[in-house]
């Protein structure tokens, strides 16, 4: 009893959050919807939530019957449309059809859907008729030979009505299957994204109270929802967010794509210099001019192009990148030149303009390098793990730099070292020290800088490298081995 009672909770959970999204529709100006009801009491069976949109509207009347199903020990099929639980009862897709006949003489076009978590059976001819494009039958179901074994499939299901061949055409026109539909989880994540781009609540607590707000409604009796009521609601159960700070938002893309809560008002799409397949890019570039000939000169671009329409100085970054890209984000929208910056580090976002913590760094060792260049010197910071046989090996092979400096936080390494925005700030500004310092020591002109940790340290201690040498070399990590990326001046 207690699972059964826990399944048909979850599946009412699931169908109130569908609803919900369905409501937020009403804000959204593109969809025409004009109301939105739960339990649809004009719907005939397929009611558990309906969209009908504004006069004169191309879509048609949305009318779902929702599904959901705790685990996915069965699939929809042919035999599961023609079910009933008696030979009285009615099958689900004589259920359909009634509705439909409820619906259609009413001047307006409609589209019923099935939309479930379950898939349909791959050994049913009905399957390879379902369009991967918009869920509908496809032609291929209605023109298939009576004597094929679609056409027999589509033959059964007519008999199953017991229509003539005109009406179950009009009829099945209307059908649209969604199966394989999101997870819980994945619905909750969709719908939180759509209430952040909607400017509302989008925390779990927010979800919860959308599934409450329609499941108040369809107790009440009353779940229709039109864009008059939907400001009532969202006012009602303080469900608007803090207005948001002026920010620019930006993509970063070396790597590969990928979407995040916020979408880009500017793209700095880099992946077709990269190395690596069409999913996922490498360390290497295909050249290496282009890090300084075609990457740098477009971010600078961009900064210059921001700085002149006097656009916020705020900039949220965002973005699946190298570390090298991130050194060259931050120093190019300098704190020096007063840009904000918030990362996105591992669904956290950090900002450069928090307070620092205690988080202090410390020199590992300073070396010096035979035969090295005397005017430049070479940092490397390990964070998320030590990097020092690395650098080591690296300077050997070609001793480019004169001295060494090796630094790290007060912390045990490793990818829990930073633990909050403060901490990256205080790596940064402590890290910065200590580097000017030791090239004012070696009156050095020309900083290697390797590095091995999160992206917002790359990005924070990139936006205060300024007053720091002439010129930094950041140094790409090309496992194995390093080579020149960015050169920052």
């Amino acid at each position: 009893m207690a699972n059964q009672v826990a399944a048909r909770l979850a599946g009412d959970d699931y169908q109130h959050l569908l609803a919900w999204e369905r409501v937020l529709r009403l804000l959204m100006p593109s969809h025409r919807v004009e109301t939105v009801t739960v339990e649809d009491p004009d719907a005939g069976a397929v009611d558990d939530v309906t969209s009908r949109h504004e006069t004169g509207a191309a879509e048609a009347d949305e009318f779902l019957q929702v599904k959901y199903h705790v685990d996915h020990r069965a699939e929809y099929s042919t035999a599961v449309m023609f079910a009933k639980k008696t030979a009285a009862a009615t099958s689900l897709l004589q259920k359909f059809h009634r509705s439909w006949r409820a619906l259609s003489g009413k001047g307006r076009a409609v589209e019923l859907r099935l939309i479930s978590n379950w898939t349909w059976d791959a050994n049913d001819a009905i399957k390879r008729c379902i369009s991967g494009q918009n869920n509908a039958l496809t032609e291929e179901f209605f023109s298939s030979s009576a004597a094929s074994a679609i056409g027999k499939a589509r033959e059964e299901w007519r008999a199953h009505l017991e229509l003539d061949a005109a009406e179950f055409e009009a009829f099945a026109r209307t059908l649209r299957f969604r199966l394989g539909f999101d997870c819980s989880d994945e619905l909750e994540t969709h719908v939180a994204e759509r209430m952040a781009f909607l400017g509302l609540k989008h925390d779990v607590a927010a979800l919860l109270v959308g599934v409450g707000i329609i499941r108040t409604l369809v107790k009440a009796g009353s779940a229709a929802v039109d864009k008059t009521k939907l400001p009532e609601l969202l006012d009602t159960y303080n469900l608007h967010a803090a207005p948001q700070e002026a920010a620019t938002t930006i993509y970063l893309s070396t790597v590969k794509q990928q979407q995040f809560e916020l979408p880009p008002e500017f793209l700095l799409d880099w992946r077709a210099y990269f190395e690596g397949t069409a999913h996922k890019r490498g360390h290497r570039v295909l050249d290496p001019a282009s890090w300084n000939d075609q990457m740098l000169p477009q971010m600078v671009q961009l900064e210059a192009d921001l700085n002149a329409r006097g656009a916020p100085r705020l900039i949220r970054a965002r973005g699946l990148a190298r570390l090298s890209a991130w050194f060259a984000f931050g120093h190019t929208f300098s704190d020096v030149a007063r840009f904000i910056i918030e990362v996105d580090q591992q669904g956290k976002l950090w900002r450069t303009d928090v307070h620092p913590s205690e988080l202090q760094v410390i020199e590992e060792s300073r070396e010096t390098i035979p035969n090295g260049d005397a005017s430049t010197i070479a940092v490397g910071i390990s964070v998320t793990g030590p990097l020092t046989d690395d650098v080591r090996s690296h300077l050997r092979t070609g001793a480019t730099a004169h001295e060494l400096l090796l630094l790290r936080p007060d912390r045990d390494l490793g990818p829990s070292c930073f633990q909050s925005a403060a901490d990256v700030t205080a790596f940064a500004l402590r890290a910065k020290e200590r580097i000017r310092a030791f090239v004012k020591e070696h009156e050095a002109t020309r900083v290697m800088l390797f590095y091995f940790g999160p992206l917002s340290g790359a990005c924070f201690l990139g936006h205060q490298l300024n007053a720091v040498a002439r010129e930094i070399q950041i140094m790409e990590d090309q496992q194995p081995g390093y080579a020149p990326a960015f050169l920052l001046t």
